[in-house]
């Protein structure tokens, strides 16, 4: 798992703005520990985890799959809420 050394994996660790992720709760370790960074990097989603966010000052507990997209030249990730099932 050497994240330097993605051979073609289409995102690259660097690219993440790992400083603004942490600020909404999504930390780069507990990724890589996971074993979910890779995926994360290959530009598949991740499985569904557990996600405690804090957005607008709001704390969000959810279920979600991670993915890094392209928009604009910029790597942003995206947050695939699951619908609880009933």
């Amino acid at each position: 798992m050497n994240m330097n050394n993605n051979g073609n994996a289409p995102f690259k660790a660097e690219d993440v703005n790992w400083d603004e992720l942490a600020g909404i709760g999504i930390l780069k370790d507990e990724l890589e520990m996971s074993g979910e960074l890779d995926t994360l990097l290959r530009g598949e989603k991740t499985k569904v985890m557990s996600l405690s966010l804090v957005l607008l000052g709001v704390d969000v507990v959810m279920d979600a799959t991670l993915q890094l997209v392209r928009k604009d030249s910029e790597t942003l990730i995206e947050i695939l809420g699951i619908k609880p099932s009933a």
